[in-house]
Order: structure tokens, then sequence, then C-alpha cells
């Protein structure tokens, strides 16, 4: 083969890969327009039931995923039962949440002359006091858990259970930050609770399976 074949070879080898990673991202992306319409349409007729199966997301899926890591992956009836009931109270809290760490950072705000004039101390206090708030609601779900594994709530495991939250409240409080930035406005709300799925996902994916992996070197 000549110098000159191979030159030829590897432009069109070049050429073809990058058509059909243009192809793809092309479709990528009309799936994801696709998908956003379909979502839009939906919460503007049936805000309450959107709110819902996207929370049912991250509830249902980060327990199925974190599951895969366990001894036992199977899923139950029982499991789905009970993380899909536990999205009715996070698709009604996440958007009371920030209305209810919001007022409260307003009302500190009058008496706290930084918060009243820097808008990014405002924003930091909301976020902090936001992720403050969902630890005791967290907590909670962490027994409810608990009790759909069948095992006993104890002292140790809640100890444990705390310092697990307590690991997970910096890559929290970035969410809770961009949610408050975000996801806060009438407009903007709908995409709030597809986003703290994606985050209990991404999370739940992250920590169960580094501790797969740590007990398995």
């Amino acid at each position: 083969m000549t110098k000159s074949n191979l030159e030829d070879k590897l432009k069109g080898f070049v050429g073809s890969t990058a058509e059909i990673t243009k192809g793809a991202y092309r479709t990528t992306k009309s799936g994801l327009e696709i998908a956003r319409g379909g979502y839009e349409k939906m919460y503007t007729k049936y805000p309450i039931i959107t709110n819902y199966l996207s929370s049912a997301v991250g509830t249902v899926g980060g327990d199925i995923i974190a599951k895969q890591f366990t001894e036992d992956p199977n899923v139950s009836p029982r499991d789905l039962a009970f993380t899909a009931s536990a999205a009715v109270i996070y698709s009604y809290l996440a958007p009371k949440m920030i209305e209810w760490s919001t007022k409260a950072t307003d009302k500190v705000a009058r008496g706290w002359k930084r918060l009243k004039e820097n808008k990014v101390s405002h924003t930091l206090f909301n976020t902090v006091l936001l992720t403050a708030m969902y630890f005791p609601v967290n907590m909670a779900y962490w027994n409810y858990l608990t009790v759909k594994n069948e095992a006993p709530i104890t002292l140790e495991d809640n100890l444990a259970g705390a310092i697990t939250l307590g690991i997970a409240t910096i890559p929290y409080l970035l969410a809770d930050y961009v949610a408050i930035k975000k996801f806060s406005q009438p407009e903007t709300k709908k995409w709030l609770r597809p986003f703290y799925s994606a985050v209990e996902i991404v999370w739940n994916t992250l920590f169960a399976g580094g501790n797969y992996i740590s007990k398995k070197l």
C-alpha cells in the first residue's frame, strides 16, 4: 500500500467517524427535545402526577441502583411499594422546602444587613438552611428504608445514617444551590423534581458503587 493510499484511507475513516458522531449527536439532541416537549405538555396538564412520577424516578430508581451493590440485588414488590409511596412526600416537599427556606432567609435578612444587600450571601445562607432542613426529612427516610428492608431501627443504624447524610452534605449543598438558583421560579419549577431525581440517582450510584468497590479491595 502506497503512502497516498494510506492517507486516503485515513481521511476516509476520519470523515466517516465524524459523520457518524454528528448523526448520533443530532439524533440524541432530537430525542431530548421530544422528551422535553412531552414532559412540558404533561406537566402543563397534570402537574401533580408529573411531579410524582419525576420523584418516583429518584426514590425507586435510587433504591434499585443501591440494591445492585448489595448481596441481594433482587427488587421485590415490597421495595417498589415503599419507595414509590415515599415519592408522594418528596414530590410535595421539594418545592415547599425551597419556599420555606427562602421565607426564613428573607426574615433573617431583615435584621442582617449583609444578607439583605448581598444576593450571593443571601443565596448561600438560603442553601445552607435548605440543606439543614432536609436533614431530618432524610433521616426519617433512612428509617423508612430500614423498615422496608425489615431490619431493626437502632441507635447504631441511625448514627450510620447520620454519617452517610453528613458525607452527602457537600454534593447536596451544591444541588440545593442549583435548585434555588435555577429551579425555584414559577417558570422553571417544573424541572425541580427531575433535577433532584437525577442528583439522587447519580449520588446513589457513586456512593453505593464506591462502598462496594472498597469492600472488594
